[in-house]
């Protein structure tokens, strides 16, 4: 699908409550731009509950709440590596801001 205004803004838009992504260690964030603050200053046990070669919560919320399917695709071909993890969400921030 190609990126528009419309979908950048719906990407990057902050949430409420249930809708937020609640962080292991006590973070909340309500929006991408807390992931991608946060992402890579997060401890690595922290990292890893959430994302491992198993599972990603961090993907889940990217698609089924930002609504961005494909970040979260690519996140899953990364199986848990972090700097590649961390590498897509840093790109895909600089990628939406263009459109904002």
């Amino acid at each position: 699908m190609r990126m528009t205004k419309a979908k950048a803004l719906e990407i990057m838009r902050r949430v409420e409550g249930e809708h937020c992504f609640f962080n292991n260690d006590g973070k909340v964030f309500c929006g991408f731009a807390d992931l991608a603050q946060e992402i890579t200053v997060m401890p690595q046990p922290v990292f890893n509950f959430h994302c491992n070669s198993k599972k990603c919560d961090f993907t889940n919320w990217i698609s089924d709440v930002l609504g961005d399917e494909k970040l979260a695709k690519d996140m899953s071909a990364a199986k848990g590596i972090r700097s590649k993890i961390e590498n897509l969400i840093l790109k895909r921030v600089s990628q939406l801001e263009k459109y904002l």
